[in-house]
């Protein structure tokens, strides 16, 4: 097993995952059926550079982990309840100024 073939066989994998948005945990059969079975990765060169399917996803999970990342969903706006009007503040009222008166 050459490290290029393999390294090269887990690039076309990543390939077709991104390309067809395919799940982590699919099998070789459903992931056959929805690449082709022309485009898809034979089942010769996944024997012999990781001897079985399952071992692929692994190394795509572990090499590539943004493929698998689930977007998180937009929290909801919150309902809009309309305003109450509030009454305007009263204006403050200070106290009359007396006069100061001298005492004689």
């Amino acid at each position: 097993m050459a490290v290029r073939q393999k390294a090269q066989v887990l690039e076309i994998a990543r390939k077709h995952f991104e390309d067809f948005g395919l799940p982590a945990d699919i099998e070789y059969k459903n992931y056959l059926a929805i690449v082709g079975p022309r485009e898809a990765l034979c089942v010769r060169s996944v024997k012999r550079s990781f001897k079985a399917w399952k071992y692929i996803t692994h190394a795509l999970k572990i090499r590539h982990p943004e493929l698998f990342v689930k977007p998180e969903p937009k929290p909801e706006p919150k309902p809009v309840t309309p305003k109450v009007p509030t009454p305007a503040p009263k204006a403050a009222v200070k106290p009359a100024v007396k006069p100061a008166v001298k005492k004689d």
